[in-house]
């Protein structure tokens, strides 16, 4: 009875420390960015008015922001004058989603742009 017991809370602390181990390592990966991927500073000091690069711009109604742990933040709580970011836009220019970047992130290149090129047919029959 006494040694049964033991094992079941030694099997429980095994299995605990597994799934501790886990989140652990979600932690440590880098975040993937899509290959459409910009990089700019935004300034969000006078929201809803945002500029990015220096330039006014247009934050999408399905817009989202991701701050350095890539859970997602409100605009409103941004007050920063200069945040370097990666961002991508939306098929009317607007922005659509806004990831913050850590210091280890920065210095990274971004991934390369996808170029869409028609691939041509030929007609195996035609000679």
């Amino acid at each position: 009875m006494f040694l049964t017991t033991i094992c079941h809370r030694l099997s429980l602390l095994l299995i605990l420390f597994g799934l501790t181990c886990s989140v652990f390592a979600q932690g440590v990966t880098q975040r993937q960015f899509p290959p459409n991927t910009m990089r700019g500073e935004l300034d969000m000091s006078s929201y809803p008015d945002i500029r990015l690069n220096g330039k006014p711009r247009y934050l999408a109604p399905s817009s989202r922001i991701y701050n350095a742990d890539n859970l997602i933040v409100l605009a409103s709580t941004l007050d920063a004058p200069k945040i370097v970011v990666n961002y991508t836009e939306n098929s009317f220019g607007d922005i659509d989603k806004v990831w913050i970047l850590t210091s280890d992130e920065m210095p990274k290149q971004l991934p390369k742009p996808e170029v869409w090129a028609p691939i041509p047919f030929k007609n195996p029959e035609i000679k």
